[in-house]
């Protein structure tokens, strides 16, 4: 069932632990494959070497319904997304260091520093403390998912979200690259910021 989904999911897994945006066995990734169903990363699993095999067909009430591993404690998070974003087929959620640095300090990550950041992301949003995997955090992000395409979750991670796998891979790496810049911009001065009237001029074309 959905073998080509699951290689996709696969290969969004390697390519987030090739770019430094996921560590070891953190994060997730989901992929909404049909009505019914969502791909979604094993729990306990290197995202580096996942194989496609090891992708689990949920339910949308998070059952499994195909696949012998554990399903991450974080689908409620995929869930609230999904049900807030009708044109959201996939999520990403990993821990890419400069971006949770932002979440770790209970700041966002700047709309008006980088064009890339409003053009490319919609929007980002920080979503303050609840336990990993908890429903908690589920409805904390749901609100904020309906306007933004990422959203920081306070000193926990990342997360991001697009019509495919691929688009929500370029938030995320997207997202990370804004956050590293801001970091190092700051360390020679306050980063000067775009104006307003130039965002929305940005924004029509």
């Amino acid at each position: 069932m959905y073998e080509e989904q699951r290689k996709e999911l696969a290969q969004i897994c390697h390519l987030l632990y090739e770019r430094n945006l996921v560590a070891a066995t953190d994060g997730n990734v989901s992929m909404r494959v049909s009505g019914e169903h969502i791909l979604l990363t094993p729990s306990g699993k290197n995202k580096g070497f996942v194989k496609p095999e090891e992708m689990l067909v949920l339910n949308f009430d998070g059952t499994v319904v195909e696949g012998n591993g554990k399903a991450s404690k974080e689908y409620p998070v995929h869930r609230a997304v999904y049900e807030a974003r009708e044109d959201v087929k996939a999520v990403i959620h990993t821990h890419p260091v400069f971006a949770t640095a932002f979440a770790m300090a209970g700041k966002n990550i700047p709309d008006n520093c980088l064009i890339e950041t409003s053009m490319m992301l919609k929007g980002v949003a920080l979503a303050g403390y609840a336990a990993p995997g908890s429903q908690e955090l589920a409805e904390s992000v749901r609100p904020l998912a309906k306007d933004n395409d990422a959203v920081l979750m306070q000193n926990h991670g990342a997360l991001t979200m697009g019509k495919d796998l691929m688009a929500a891979f370029n938030k995320m790496e997207v997202l990370e690259t804004v956050a590293k810049t801001i970091i190092a911009s700051r360390v020679l001065g306050e980063p000067l910021v775009i104006s307003e009237e130039e965002l929305a001029k940005m924004k029509k074309k």
